[in-house]
């Protein structure tokens, strides 16, 4: 799917010179994008999304990697004349949340992406996309997402305009003005974080009365005790290191995030696998933060941990680092949540944080579980 949607943007006939190019006004039609993953009829293609454990399920890793692929070309299709006049590059900035609605994707049918832009900011766009999968003939809603991109200059790093939209309609309306609260919602939320302010009065009481579960009131002291049938979050942790090579590079000569969406997922679904001892199925996934590129060669530490827990459900954080070997230096590049399920448990065993830091980290992934 991938060199199909690269094929596309190629033939959009993409220029490098540096003139600037006056913006056009753009329908939300006029990016509509659809492209088929022909896992039908394709049996050597069917291999490179088979999952593992499960040989009639389709990797959703791969499936996000193509959607970060479907979200670039749509910004192409919108920005047509900028990308013919000026170079300009479209970054993953956000994956804002990916709410499925059907886990069970089969390897054996067809999957259909489409999408289009749904807001524009100044130098950012929200692209909204959905999945779907052939079943019994008729196409079924596998999930929906939103994207928000960003256009840069490739060399001075500096933002670009894109082109504005022209709403036609009270259906896009609707969508553009959930495009503008989505903004105001990311605002408030950086805002309300806890490495700017306290936890809330309930979340204090939640934390305290987590870590008297921890102590033996009849002893007297602060030492520290598992609760029967918990697990400590610092048991939780899961690592991976991968050396970023040339063929996962993008376009712009950086690796391409969605693949390491796909890294991060699977690091986080083995995660949830050893965690609840049970085969996990993705739910949602949560603000996927994209804060630096990660360049070719470069040493990317992937750090999970299972950091909140409700009935069967587990929310795992992935954290990813640039590591500098020489300079002894690490450098946050993207940030993950992904909510799994385990189907054939009632509940799976709650996590406990020990310290400060921990909690801090246990009541993150409680917003971001319930938000």
């Amino acid at each position: 799917m991938t060199d199909e949607v690269l094929r596309q943007i190629k033939s959009l006939e993409l220029n490098v010179a540096q003139t600037s190019a006056p913006l056009t006004k753009r329908r939300m039609r006029d990016s509509f994008s659809e492209v088929y993953i022909c896992l039908g009829s394709d049996k050597t293609l069917r291999l490179k999304y088979m999952t593992p454990s499960n040989v009639k399920r389709a990797r959703f890793g791969r499936i996000m990697e193509d959607l970060d692929t479907m979200a670039g070309l749509i910004c192409f299709r919108h920005n047509e004349n900028i990308i013919r006049s000026q170079c300009v590059a479209f970054v993953t900035a956000l994956v804002d949340r990916i709410e499925m609605h059907n886990c069970n994707l089969a390897v054996d049918e067809d999957i259909k992406l489409s999408g289009q832009v749904s807001w524009v900011g100044r130098t950012s766009l929200d692209i909204k996309m959905k999945v779907e999968q052939m079943k019994q003939g008729s196409w079924e809603h596998i999930l929906d997402t939103r994207y928000l991109m960003v256009a840069r200059d490739p060399v001075a790093g500096k933002g670009l305009p894109v082109n504005p939209l022209v709403i036609e309609s009270a259906a896009e309306q609707a969508e553009f003005a959930q495009g503008e609260a989505n903004q105001a919602k990311r605002r408030q939320e950086a805002e309300q974080s806890l490495f700017k302010t306290v936890p809330s009065d309930a979340e204090r009481a939640l934390i305290h009365h987590m870590f008297l579960q921890t102590i033996d009131p009849k002893a007297g002291t602060f030492k520290r005790i598992k609760p029967p049938g918990t697990i400590f979050m610092e048991e939780t942790k899961l690592k991976n290191i991968i050396l970023c090579h040339h063929e996962e590079r993008n376009l712009y000569g950086k690796i391409f995030g969605g693949y390491l969406m796909r890294q991060a997922f699977e690091l986080a679904w083995t995660n949830a696998f050893m965690y609840c001892r049970s085969l996990p199925e993705i739910e949602t996934v949560d603000d996927i933060v994209f804060k630096q590129p990660v360049e070719i060669g470069s040493v990317l530490f992937l750090s999970s941990q299972t950091v909140y827990t409700q009935e069967n459900k587990m929310l795992v954080y992935v954290h990813a680092e640039v590591v500098d070997p020489i300079k002894d230096i690490h450098i946050s590049t993207n940030t993950f949540y992904f909510v799994f399920k385990a189907p054939l448990l009632e509940k799976v065993k709650p996590v406990i944080p020990k310290t400060y830091a921990e909690a801090m980290i246990y009541l993150n992934g409680k917003r971001h579980y319930e938000g």
